[in-house]
């Protein structure tokens, strides 16, 4: 099968995700892949410190499974990077 480029939107309808949702996923694990990178850090190194597989590291920074990855893992993983992180809410307009 070929890969298909989608939108952010199809790709949420098609998850049945929020589409604010997927798309602050992936604002998180480009953060994760550039922080990874810029510490010289293996995937497997990182899975390593957080006790998963590499091939977990791997889906995770591909976007296989977006749906399913929560906020708590990628936090750990930031975490695990040295970042630190705070949830702010604020009301929708």
């Amino acid at each position: 099968m070929a890969w298909k480029e989608i939108s952010i939107e199809e790709l949420a309808k098609s998850l049945g995700a929020n589409v604010t949702e997927i798309r602050e996923k992936q604002r998180l694990v480009g953060l994760i892949v550039k922080t990874r990178k810029e510490q010289k850090l293996s995937q497997a190194t990182l899975a390593k410190k957080l006790g998963i597989s590499q091939a977990r590291i791997a889906q995770i920074e591909s976007g296989v499974g977006m749906a399913k990855v929560t906020f708590d893992v990628l936090f750990n993983m930031l975490v695990a990077l040295g970042w630190d992180y705070r949830v702010v809410t604020k009301k929708a307009a």
